[in-house]
């Protein structure tokens, strides 16, 4: 009887683990959730530092809400895609601006550096960011 036991043990611990989730390689996201200090640099508005919260999209796994995007003000949020190590802005709209960009997460995910274009009407501006843990 023991020996049953055994095996049916053993059989229902190898169905249970083959029906787990694997994990989505797009999930990486969570290594970047919080709260990160900004330094961004722009022709118009000089150099700014404010901070912005990084939460996950619910939408989708490989997607990132920024909320306090640019210095607008917290509720002025900006989606982008991550794709291992690269985030990407495509045509983000928070009433007044339009953006688009990209931005590189480092290794250790302690920083995330920016360059994308801001446009308020008035035609694209460039502007370069530097996301710090804090």
């Amino acid at each position: 009887m023991k020996r049953i036991t055994f095996i049916l043990f053993v059989v229902i611990s190898v169905f249970l683990n083959s029906c787990q989730k694997e994990d989505d390689p797009n999930s990486q996201n969570t290594n970047i959730i919080g709260s990160w200090k900004v330094s961004e640099n722009s022709t118009t508005y000089g150099q700014q530092n404010y901070y912005v919260d990084i939460s996950s999209d619910t939408t989708a796994s490989n997607k990132i809400i920024i909320d306090n995007f640019f210095g607008l003000g917290l509720g002025k949020s900006v989606p982008a895609t991550q794709s291992g190590q690269t985030l990407t802005i495509s045509n983000a709209i928070i009433p007044g601006y339009i953006f688009n960009g990209t931005g590189s997460i480092s290794s250790n995910y302690n920083s995330i550096s920016w360059n994308y274009n801001v446009d308020d009407g008035n035609g694209p501006e460039n502007v370069t960011a530097t996301y710090t843990r804090y």
